[in-house]
């Protein structure tokens, strides 16, 4: 037999092979039918499975199968060959087939075509050696003549000068003459032509046999020209059979490709597969026959076998009862034969001898003979014919030979013909290369062959009752690149992809959309395949059409979809037969998830081995969290997901697996375009066509590309720097857009090519999810926004009702739109930079902290003129502060900044003087008190009105005139006079105009009003007299009266001076409504380091930088002190820059240098007690004295001041006459600091009523504490409640800037009801200006920022309300409780009226409850729900399901699932799972079955492989110590090797050092997976298993396997392992002690202390294993003596023993 020639079934066209015996596929090998032809297994097993008939493909004959029978022949196969017996002969065939293959492989690939490249090559240029390297070489040097390579004649050859312009060439034929064979030193001179050939001298003169002595001979020189004539006339014709030649070369090399091609049909083919079918036919008869006859005979040899097995019975029967009757004779005594029952003895006597004993054989069935028809013989060698010219060959003629035969010369080509190029089989050069393979790759780093295929452990795809899965998620990221390297096989079991489980995301395709609750999607990873298996059926209808008798529903069929063009699988749904003739059916497409109604004209018989495999494509899947808004979903739904989805990938993430109606199975999912991340859920209620009852976290997707981004920034603008720019868009002074003057026309042509690449009739690029922050395009048409009708977006905000906020950042406008006005944004557009920058006017801000819309509207008049900016502040990332010059006029250049301040709109404060050289009379405007004399009226700056725009008549927004916070609002002051830091006093100098105006009128006035009042002065009177230094009438008030003088205290220079009482003069009310100058201050937040008195050191220091610095500042911080004002000192310091550096100022604050300088301390008293000052509103304190109506009065009140004289500091305008002393001008305070009190924190809570309360659970933290109040306490916390909000109603602006401390009371604002609430602060993040709070009422903790959290400690005298519990009687199953669990309670007690019963004593402040919730007590229901366990080590109660027999009601079972833990789901021991699987065997028995066990068992055989582990270690007995304990039940067995293992262990050990960084990523996390792990500790690489996984931490739980300890290490710190690594088995074994139990009564304290004394490092124990059938086997240690190393733990009763 030909071995090349392959057996192919009829049906399927698929070659029959055996099973290999390395080999894990199945075999195809051939069964006979009933006519006598074959089928393949594959075909015949896919047909039963339907019950339909089988269909011969060679003689059409049916054959029927009794479904009776089909169960039993899926099981079976050796019932399945009973009914379709194996064909033997052509089993026999394909065995010789697979011996001569395997011979083959190693056989040389016989080559169809010649190389024609290889003749020419080889003729045209000769193989040397080089003389330098001695390699091959086609190469010479022309000149030289030598034979060199290429790599010679460039390193060295050519490096000589003389040689250096030689040139290579390839080596010529060799063409010289040759010397004659007889005479080799003898050349060829003559040419003999009566031999014809070449001769030499010798050959010519000397005689001999092969002498041409006497012959007819000339010189060769005259004989060549001859020849060379007749080679000049023959050349052509020789290159004209050369050509021929090729040509047929090619036409043999076709020939031979086409007889050894078996994909063709060819004539051979097409004989050989007849021939096959007929001797099929004749072998299934002959050994049917074979059969027949050989069952008869070996039934004759049975019956022949059994009648000896009878026989022999029967002899043995005999032989017992004659060697009895024996016994009984010879016993016989003739003188008790009275008492023998001889009659009886004597007739089992006549018995035996008549029992048969010879062995006779019937004679007729001994001559068996075999009668042969011989005729048949002759028969068969007529059976069949070749008929025809059996003798065909090819041979060579020559062109004489085709002239004598009559035969037609064909034309010879024109050019030579070369073979074509052939693709080489890869599978035969696989064998070739993969030794050279190994060995390239023997020194690289190792890595799989074949990725291992990943399953949860259970088999499924996931499990209802499962809050998660132990598969891995892959990425969908790689299955597009797994889809370029998959191979043509047709979909192998290998490339399955991994099934769905919870939190699991894949890249899908939506095929088919129903509505939001029913859509079909299609995984993009078998796109591949669904394409294949489409090119497959393309010409299906040729295939046979089903009888319309065998369709029923449930059967599978291909379906011709007229909207699509394409055939596709199908399910038959229903069968309408109201029309006999013509039923119509539904069909449900499994691939596509469309359902079809057809006539059974279009439906198509399936190959068998589609029916099942690849498995459906289309998977049902259901949107997460959404709900239709109207109560049901409509087709506009399903057209706007498909707008949506747009026939684009999509990320489908896992919320929940579930079984539909009919248990098919069906994903609660989060669709999202891949493309946009879009989600569809949330889309929908976006456009009011979906609602969400849950906030569910919206899942993050893996791997979607980033999303546009614009680039907003100011780094453009220095500081300092001078631009000419337009305003854009006005808010306020604090908020307006300006765009540089040379970036106008960009902005022009952006506007331009916008409104040509976009347009709202057309639709692609809609955004139907709109984002905040996100980038985009809107229209802008009617908007009143300058510019296009397009222009770029960014997302603010989403109000609701399909409407969007959007910033356009070159505009800076805020505008409210459509959803339909937005588009996506094209990457070419996201190039350019925000061409508008957000700016505020510098150094100026509104008196009441809020801008009114006179100033806005002042602003907006210079819009669209020509501005000169200069930058102020840029240290704001998102604004700028500037000052703004209108030049349009350069004889009347306009400040902007200036025109605020001139219109009253706002003030100038902190540095924004430092860099103008504008005189200060000129900033301030004030409305100052009428004299006697007129003054003139201020002029105003008058603007252009023909320049400026026409302000839009839109009410602006009171929160967009919101003062920006531009810091610590800093006022320059003039030190007047200076005591300490304690006693400043100050004069403001924005106010210096005003007491200087008011200072002259006082000149004038008294210079005309001589006469002076007689009246009756008294101390504290405000007055008018003359200054005996300066001579001037100024304002002062009167300290104390001695006879005919005064002591007068002046209120505007704060000095004081003795004057004549007569001097007195009365002050009129227009100069008394004036406050006063000189404000009274002291340095808030530092008081002396001991007592009271500050030391001379800490005075003479602040006065030498109070002179060092010529302008100082103040910032007013708290409440005034009595009459003395807090502030804060500070100075502009500038640090001059080296030679090459620039000077460096910054702003430094005197009370922190003092502080710094160790002269002072903080004052903490005024932190615990000054919480009123942040209640005080921040205009009035600060601001009220810029008011010129005399609220400046607030911040001075005079009062008695001391009688001794004061020393002042020599002023320009002012001189004091009397020297005073430093106590002089300390005022006495008020005795408010005297009632403070200073609490720590709150009052603990009272203890409970009783023990047993009904009460309200408020709070569970991380720990598991329960913070719950007695429904009791209610009305006190109300109480608390509403008093807060009294009390707090007013907000305080001052609170950011308050400093907190750890552990401090406080009260804060909770931010879900906006109310405020007792707490403590627990953390203080200075950065982000906020606190952890704990709310000690509730329990809850809360990030809370400073300006939400008030320093007042009120209602300090009521306890705290919440009380902190702890469950009784159990732990977490864990170490510590999970989110999943915290939440499952918190979900099931918060806010809900429990039972509560206290069931110990208190354990510092918890306190050990039993609580109950309904009928449910808490404590036994977390057990029995596995998220905790008892503390004794107790189990949970089992509770099984008994079936009610009389009555059959369906069970519903009802499952709520979250979102799945991050950790593992990790079974305690063995009888959990064993629960576990008693359960699940029940649920399969319900009438609604879980579909997920159904792939489970389908899914069973193929689970083994899927990820690597450890060979297991076989012996049972063995020596071991024990290193580490992990847990009381379970003990890590060191096993103690001899050398030589000990030594591969250490060589592996060296090695996993040297190859772990080279290993790949750890490809799938699985519960027990082995893998590479490094140790923190020492940073070494370790074989590890893996216990546990952390997604959201992305920490992983190991066990090194060698060791024995746990540890918790990042993910990145894991690899995958090696197969060589994994095939030494664990040093380290789980096991738990034989016959022994744990005493539930010990503590774990205890038993890990008794553990340690008796097991940890206490060996060596000599080990034997007792029971391995469980997952951690049982063992026995003993000592050297050989007993029981616990047994003092025995008698301790710490170990109970059991059977």
């Amino acid at each position: 037999m030909d071995a090349k020639i392959r057996k192919i079934c009829p049906s399927c066209s698929q070659c029959y092979f055996l099973k290999a015996l390395d080999s894990k596929t199945k075999s195809n090998i051939p069964l006979f039918l009933s006519c006598g032809h074959t089928l393949c297994e594959n075909c015949v097993s896919n047909i039963v499975k339907f019950a339909e008939p089988i269909e011969c493909k060679v003689c059409h004959q049916d054959m029927q199968v009794d479904t009776n029978n089909l169960a039993l022949l899926m099981q079976n196969k050796i019932s399945l060959y009973s009914i379709f017996p194996v064909n033997v002969f052509l089993v026999g065939e394909l065995t010789m087939q697979t011996i001569e293959d395997t011979k083959e492989q190693k056989a040389k690939i016989d080559e169809c075509y010649i190389d024609m490249k290889g003749i020419l090559q080889n003729n045209t240029s000769k193989q040397g050696e080089c003389v330098e390297c001695h390699s091959s070489t086609f190469k010479m040097c022309e000149q030289c003549g030598i034979i060199v390579c290429n790599n010679c004649f460039n390193k060295s050859h050519k490096n000589f000068v003389i040689f250096k312009n030689h040139v290579l060439c390839n080596i010529g034929a060799n063409i010289q003459k040759k010397n004659c064979k007889l005479h080799q030193e003898k050349q060829l001179d003559y040419y003999c032509k009566n031999c014809s050939k070449s001769i030499c001298m010798d050959c010519f003169m000397v005689g001999g046999e092969k002498s041409c002595k006497n012959h007819d001979v000339e010189a060769i020189q005259e004989v060549n020209e001859q020849f060379l004539t007749e080679l000049t006339n023959i050349g052509p014709k020789v290159d004209e059979v050369f050509k021929r030649l090729s040509k047929t070369a090619v036409d043999i090399g076709h020939l031979l490709t086409k007889i050894d091609d078996e994909s063709n049909s060819n004539k051979y083919t097409t004989l050989i597969n007849n021939i096959e079918q007929h001797f099929s036919k004749l072998s299934s008869i002959i050994q049917n026959k074979k059969h027949e006859i050989t069952s008869k005979v070996l039934q004759l040899k049975l019956n022949e076998k059994d009648s000896l097995k009878k026989a022999k019975q029967d002899i043995s029967d005999a032989l017992k009862k004659a060697n009895s009757t024996l016994n009984a004779i010879n016993s016989l005594n003739p003188n008790k034969l009275k008492e023998i029952n001889m009659p009886a003895i004597l007739e089992d006597a006549k018995q035996i001898t008549k029992i048969p004993w010879y062995l006779h054989r019937d004679e007729s069935e001994i001559n068996l003979n075999l009668t042969v028809n011989e005729d048949i013989f002759i028969s068969i060698d007529n059976f069949i014919q070749l008929e025809g010219n059996e003798a065909s060959k090819y041979k060579l003629v020559t062109t004489e030979e085709l002239s004598e035969n009559n035969e037609e010369i064909p034309e010879a080509p024109t050019f030579l013909v070369y073979p074509p190029e052939i693709t080489r089989d890869v599978r035969q050069l696989s064998n070739q290369t993969e030794p050279k393979i190994e060995k390239d790759n023997s020194k690289t780093a190792t890595f799989l062959a074949k990725v291992p295929k990943y399953r949860s452990k259970s088999g499924s795809c996931t499990s209802l009752n499962s809050m998660k899965s132990d598969s891995s998620n892959k990425s969908y990221q790689s299955y597009e690149q797994k889809l370029k390297g998959e191979s043509a096989i047709a979909f192998p079991d290998s490339q399955l992809m991994q099934p769905f489980f919870e939190g699991s995301q894949e890249l899908i395709y939506v095929s088919h959309i129903v509505d939001p609750h029913k859509l079909f999607v299609q995984r993009a990873g078998l796109q591949a395949r669904v394409e294949e298996l489409l090119r497959e059926f393309r010409n299906a209808v040729s295939l046979p059409r089903p009888s319309l008798a065998h369709v029923a529903e449930g059967k599978i069929y291909l379906v011709f979809n007229k909207a699509d063009n394409l055939w596709q699988r199908c399910r038959v749904m229903s069968v309408d037969r109201r029309d006999v003739n013509k039923p119509i059916l539904h069909v449900f497409c499994i691939d596509f998830g469309s359902t079809e109604v057809v006539s059974i004209d279009k439906l198509r018989l399936i190959p068998p081995a589609r029916v099942a495999f690849p498995p459906p494509f289309a998977i049902c899947c259901s949107l997460a969290n959404c709900e239709p808004i109207n109560g049901a979903w409509t087709s506009d739904d399903s057209f706007f997901i498909q707008n949506i989805i747009d026939n684009k990938q999509a990320v489908l993430h896992v919320r929940r697996v579930r079984a539909a109606e009919g248990g098919a199975p069906c994903l609660d999912v989060d669709v999202s375009t891949l493309e946009h991340g879009e989600s569809l859920a949330h889309a929908l209620a976006f456009h009011g066509r979906a609602r969400l009852p849950e906030k569910l976290p919206y899942p993050k997707m893996m791997g979607i590309s980033e999303k546009p981004k614009l680039f907003i920034n100011n780094k453009d603008f220095q500081k300092n720097a001078v631009e000419e720019v337009y305003i854009t868009h006005v808010v306020s002074p604090d908020n307006f857009y300006v765009r540089k003057r040379h970036l106008q026309n960009v902005f022009e042509k952006l506007c331009e090519d916008l409104e040509q690449e976009y347009s709202l009739s057309v639709n692609s690029g809609s955004i139907y999810l709109p984002e905040k922050d996100m980038v985009c395009v809107a229209h802008v048409e009617q908007r009143g926004v300058r510019g296009g009708a397009w222009a770029r977006a960014l997302v603010r905000e989403l109000p609701g009702r399909m409407h969007v906020r959007v910033l356009l950042p070159d505009v800076g406008a805020t505008v409210l739109l459509h959803w339909t006005a937005l588009r996506r944004i094209l990457p070419k557009f996201t190039v350019l930079r925000a061409l508008a920058t957000e700016c505020h006017l510098a150094g100026v801000t509104p008196l009441n902290k809020k801008w009114s819309p006179a100033s806005v509207a002042l602003l907006q008049k210079f819009e669209e003129r020509l501005l000169e900016l200069h930058v102020e502040e840029s240290r704001n990332r998102n604004s700028l502060g500037v000052t703004l010059y209108d030049k349009c006029d350069e004889e009347n250049i306009i400040c902007i900044n200036t025109q605020m301040i001139k219109n009253k709109f706002a003030v100038t404060f902190g540095l924004y003087m430092f860099n103008k050289n504008t005189e200060i009379d000129e900033l301030v405007f004030t409305n100052k008190c009428p004299l006697d004399e007129p003054k003139p009226k201020p002029k105003f700056v008058k603007i252009d009105t023909d320049t400026t725009l026409k302000i839009q008549p839109i009410k602006p927004n009171e929160e967009d005139l919101d003062a920006k916070d531009k810091g610590p609002l800093r006022l320059e002051v003039k030190i007047l006079n200076y005591q300490s830091p304690s006693l400043i006093y100050v004069s403001l100098v924005h106010q210096q105009k005003i007491f200087t105006e008011l200072f002259d009128d006082i000149q004038k006035y008294y210079a005309k009003t001589k006469t002076q009042e007689i009246r009756d002065w008294k101390i504290e009177d405000r007055c008018c007299t003359i200054c005996s230094q300066s001579q001037t009438w100024r304002r002062a008030a009167i300290l104390e009266i001695n006879d005919a003088n005064a002591k007068v205290f002046y209120s505007d220079f704060a000095c004081v001076e003795t004057v004549p009482v007569s001097s007195l003069r009365e002050m009129p009310q227009e100069f008394a409504s004036i406050g006063d100058a000189a404000v009274m201050c002291h340095l808030s937040g530092v008081v002396p380091a001991v007592g009271e008195e500050w030391p001379s050191l800490t005075k003479e220091y602040l006065k030498e930088l109070l002179d060092a610095y010529k302008r100082v500042f103040i910032t007013k911080l708290g409440k005034f002190k009595g009459k003395s004002m807090p502030v804060e000192l500070w100075v502009y310091h500038t640090i001059q820059g080296g030679a090459l550096e620039a000077n460096t100022s910054e702003w430094r604050c005197l009370n922190k240098k003092i502080i710094d300088q160790g002269l002072g301390i903080p004052d903490k008293s005024q932190e615990l007690s000054g919480s009123d000052n942040t209640s005080l509103n921040t205009t009035e304190d600060v601001l009220s004295f810029l008011n010129i109506t005399g609220s400046v009065r607030d911040w001075i009140q005079i009062e008695p001041m001391p009688l001794k004289p004061l020393k002042i500091n020599t002023e320009s305008d002012s001189n004091s006459s009397t020297p005073i002393d430093n106590d002089a001008l300390k005022i006495e305070t008020d005795n408010n600091n005297s009632n403070t009190v200073f609490i720590s924190d709150w009052l603990p809570p009272e203890p409970l009523p009783s023990n047993e309360i009904t009460a309200m659970p408020t709070y569970i933290d991380n720990d598991g504490i329960i913070y719950l109040h007695d429904i009791s306490q209610q009305d006190t916390l109300d109480l608390i409640r509403k008093a807060l909000d009294v009390r707090f109603k007013n907000p305080d602006p001052k609170a950011k800037y308050v400093k907190w401390t750890v552990g401090e009371p406080c009260i804060a604002l909770f931010f879900l009801d906006n109310r405020f609430y007792r707490g403590r602060v627990l953390e203080v993040n200075e950065e982000a200006s906020s606190c952890l709070i704990h709310y000690v009422d509730y329990g809850n903790e809360e990030v809370c920022s400073f300006k939400n959290l008030r320093k007042s400690i009120v209602l300090y005298q009521i306890p705290i309300q919440a009380h902190k519990c702890v469950l009784n009687r159990i732990r977490p199953a864990g170490k510590r409780w999970d989110r999943q669990s915290l939440d499952y309670i918190h979900k099931s007690i918060v806010e809900k009226q429990c039972y509560v019963k206290v069931s110990g004593e208190p354990i510092g402040d918890l306190i050990p409850i039993e609580l109950k919730y309904d009928k449910l007590w808490i404590n036994d229901h977390l057990v029995d729900f596995e998220m905790a366990v008892y503390k004794d080590g107790s189990k949970a109660v089992v509770r099984k399901f008994a079936p009610q027999l009389k009555e059959n009601k369906k069970l519903e079972i009802s499952i709520e699932t979250d979102s799945g833990p991050d950790y593992i789901v990790e079974y305690d021991d063995v009888e959990n799972e064993s629960t576990d699987s008693q359960t699940s065997a029940k649920l399969n028995s319900l009438e609604g079955k879980d579909w997920n066990s159904i792939m489970a068992e389908d899914d069973k055989k193929s689970i083994n492989g899927n990820f690597m582990s450890y060979s297991p270690y076989t012996q049972t007995e063995f020596t071991c110590n024990i290193t580490v304990l992990n847990e009381i039940n379970k003990l890590e067995l060191g096993v103690i090797h001899d050398d030589e293992t000990t030594k591969a262990y250490d060589e592996m050990f060296e090695e996993l050092q040297n190859e772990g960084c080279k290993m790949t990523a750890l490809n799938g996390i699985f519960e027990n997976k082995a893998c590479l792990a490094l140790f923190p500790e020492d940073g070494q690489w370790y074989r590890a298993i893996i216990l546990q996984y952390s997604e959201a931490k992305n920490r992983i739980k190991v066990k090194y396997v060698d060791y024995g300890n746990i540890e918790i290490i990042s993910l990145a710190d894991v690899r995958e392992i090696s197969k060589k690594y994994t095939r030494l088995p664990p040093v380290t074994i789980t096991a738990s002690l034989h016959g022994v139990k744990i005493n539930p009564d010990f503590e774990n304290k205890i038993l890990f202390e008794k553990f340690i004394d008796t097991f940890l490092e206490k060996g060596p124990f000599e080990a034997k294993l007792i029971d391995t059938t469980n997952v951690i086997p049982t063992v026995e240690l003993r000592n050297d003596n050989g007993q029981l190393v616990y047994e003092k733990l025995i008698q301790e009763n710490v170990f109970l023993k059991f059977e």
